[in-house]
C-alpha cells in the first residue's frame, strides 16, 4: 500500500472511530422518562382580554376615612358597572406615594348586577393622605 493510500485508511479509520465515539456520547446522555414523571405543561393562544367594566371603566373612586383622628385612608369606594349580570368580581385596590412604591391595599368581592355598583375595598394598613399619590384599580370577573 502506497503511503498516500495508508494515510487515507488511517483518517477513514480515525473518522470512524471518532463517530462512533459520538455516538456512544451521545448515547450516554440519554434520559428516560415516563409521562408521569415530567410535570404538565400547558398554554393558551394569544387571546382578547376584555375589560370586566361595562363600559370599559370605572366611574368614580371616592375615599372612606377613620373617623376619629388622625384621620386615615380606611376604605375606598369603587363605583363602576359589571360587564356581566351574573357571577361574581374581584376588586383590587392598591394606593401607592410619590415614587409609585405601593404604601397599602386590599381586594374585596363584588357581586355581578344590572345596575350601578359601589364597592367598598378595605384598605390596609390604614394610609396617611399626605402620603397617597395615586390609586390602581384592578377588577378581575371570578
Amino acid at each position: 500500500m502506497s503511503g498516500r493510500n495508508r494515510r487515507k485508511a488511517i483518517g477513514a479509520a480515525l473518522l470512524a472511530m471518532a463517530a462512533l465515539m459520538l455516538a456512544y456520547a451521545a448515547y450516554a446522555v440519554l434520559i428516560d422518562l415516563t409521562s408521569a414523571e415530567v410535570d404538565q405543561l400547558g398554554g393558551t393562544p394569544i387571546v382578547d382580554v376584555y375589560c370586566p367594566a361595562n363600559p370599559c371603566q370605572i366611574s368614580r373612586v371616592k375615599w372612606v376615612l377613620t373617623s376619629s383622628y388622625p384621620y386615615l385612608v380606611d376604605r375606598v369606594r369603587v363605583d363602576w358597572q359589571t360587564a356581566s349580570t351574573t357571577g361574581s368580581y374581584t376588586v383590587y385596590v392598591t394606593l401607592l406615594d410619590s415614587s409609585d412604591n405601593p404604601i397599602s391595599g386590599g381586594s374585596a368581592t363584588q357581586t355581578a348586577s344590572s345596575s350601578p355598583v359601589s364597592t367598598y375595598v378595605d384598605v390596609s394598613p390604614d394610609a396617611d393622605p399626605a402620603q397617597v399619590y395615586k390609586v390602581q384599580i384592578v377588577i378581575v370577573q371570578n
